[in-house]
């Protein structure tokens, strides 16, 4: 079985960035962590981020391989885990019509568990985010979505639209500010009681997010053009908010603190041939929802796939000024590269590398306010041994030069800024509809601060290493 070719067109993006570092006067969650007291294709076990492809392939509702699918749950022809469109068929007055009109619903529950055999003392496996508490269950996410997908590559106009909302402890990395945050920082519709933190203020362990809510409109240009107006994530790097499209339960350092989560704008990808795509697009910032600031932000991309699809290769880019606490004119620019390629039918290799770096991001030993540069590089190797099992690996290399990232304090209170991350896992589906996810993880830092007692990023700032045993069911709906 051959691994999904969702990532085949991931895109290149110039971005202007929002708010900086902790130190600076924060005003929403930023991925650093120091503040926090507990901070139609073959269907494939790994799917990555995708642009224009469905996420799953869509029960037309008037075939006759729909109604089995409503009657015997999943089949081939299908390949949908449909259960909450079966319900909504039998027993809504008006769902029906909708989905004639290709209206669907969907989701899906992840639910997981992390041991850390450190025990450290405020029960988080930071600065790992997302399955970030150590020895408790976690319900990352129970995420619903309706959408109307446009029919790109057809030969008409069309329109569609999307809007996703995630309930679960995931929501706290993906709040934007102005809409699941104030614009000072506090939640807005969020309970603030909870061990979580950031920016000053307290976050509940539980909470919700509308991570995407945008419309769409599809022209028969070229191999086709669309353009997305509204809230969406990011086209940038290769990892995904959405569990179903990542192999690993954890997420890597590249993706939780040196990139976007989600953008609010417009974005226009056009498809040139079957080769060749590029995106172009305005938007707010970095998981900016409003910007105080009234700054733009530029999208911009390229994406390349071989003629055998078995190699794509993937250039992203983000750049533009922002208020980062230190100047409202401080430029960011991050440039990411994704390269995938199919050895065999079963094997699958994919790097990624980042760059990035924030004007007036740090202040350095001279006690000057200097630029802040980050980067990485992370290697992906997957090998399907079954149709339902798989097994991956994952090592990253992350540099904070300047301690901007993570730990977001000022070069001069701290020395070291390197992470390695080493992730060995597999994908077991009993169900066409059911993922499992195990994993072991060991992550290592040289990252100390004496002045404020961080003996190292991990067990509460007491040691240099970690090591985590987890994993997650996602269940499909």
């Amino acid at each position: 079985m051959r691994m999904n070719k969702f990532s085949q067109w991931i895109v290149v993006a110039l971005a202007i960035s929002t708010h900086g570092i902790v130190f600076g006067g924060e005003t929403y969650p930023e991925p650093g962590y120091l503040d926090e007291s507990a901070p139609a294709t073959e269907e494939s076990l790994y799917q990555p981020i995708s642009l224009n492809v469905a996420e799953e392939a869509v029960c037309a509702p008037d075939t006759m391989a729909a109604q089995d699918c409503v009657n015997q749950i999943c089949l081939p022809e299908c390949q949908c885990c449909n259960f909450l469109e079966q319900f909504l068929m039998r027993h809504s007055p008006i769902y029906p019509s909708m989905n004639s009109q290709r209206v669907r619903v969907g989701g899906w529950l992840d639910q997981g568990f992390t041991g850390n055999f450190q025990k450290p003392s405020n029960n988080f496996n930071l600065p790992v985010t997302f399955n970030d508490r150590s020895n408790e269950y976690q319900m990352n996410q129970l995420y619903l979505f309706v959408e109307r997908p446009v029919d790109f590559g057809g030969d008409e106009f069309d329109w569609g639209f999307r809007g996703d909302l995630l309930y679960g402890t995931d929501y706290f990395y993906t709040t934007a500010l102005g809409l699941e945050t104030r614009s000072d920082g506090a939640p807005h519709w969020n309970s603030s009681n909870g061990p979580r933190s950031s920016g000053g203020y307290n976050y509940a362990m539980y909470g919700l997010a509308m991570p995407q809510l945008y419309a769409e409109f599809y022209l028969p240009f070229l191999s086709g053009v669309s353009f997305k107006a509204g809230h969406f994530y990011t086209p940038i790097g290769y990892e995904s908010v959405m569990a179903p499209k990542n192999f690993f339960y954890s997420h890597s350092y590249t993706m939780q603190y040196g990139e976007p989560f989600t953008h609010t704008g417009v974005l226009g990808t056009v498809q040139i041939n079957d080769q060749l795509q590029v995106l172009a697009g305005v938007a707010r910032g970095w998981d900016a929802w409003e910007d105080p600031n009234d700054d733009g932000e530029l999208l911009a991309g390229i994406g390349w796939n071989s003629a055998n699809e078995d190699t794509s290769i993937n250039l992203t880019l983000t750049s533009g000024d922002q208020d980062n606490g230190f100047s409202n004119a401080a430029n960011r620019t991050l440039i990411s590269f994704v390269l995938s390629h199919d050895f065999t039918d079963c094997l699958t290799y994919v790097f990624q590398s980042d760059f990035g770096i924030q004007d007036n991001g740090t202040i350095n030993n001279q006690f000057q306010v200097v630029p802040a540069k980050w980067y990485s590089f992370n290697q992906y190797l997957f090998y399907d041994i079954t149709d339902k099992f798989a097994v991956g690996a994952r090592f990253e290399y992350f540099r904070d030069q300047n301690f901007s990232r993570v730990l977001q304090v000022p070069e001069f209170l701290a020395t070291g800024g390197n992470y390695y991350g080493l992730t060995v896992g597999a994908n077991w589906r009993p169900h066409p509809c059911v993922t499992v996810r195990p994993e072991l993880r060991f992550d290592w830092s040289d990252t100390r601060a004496p002045l404020l007692n961080v003996q190292g990023p991990y067990r509460n700032f007491q040691s240099d290493y970690q090591v985590l045993l987890g994993g997650d069911v996602i269940i499909r709906f």
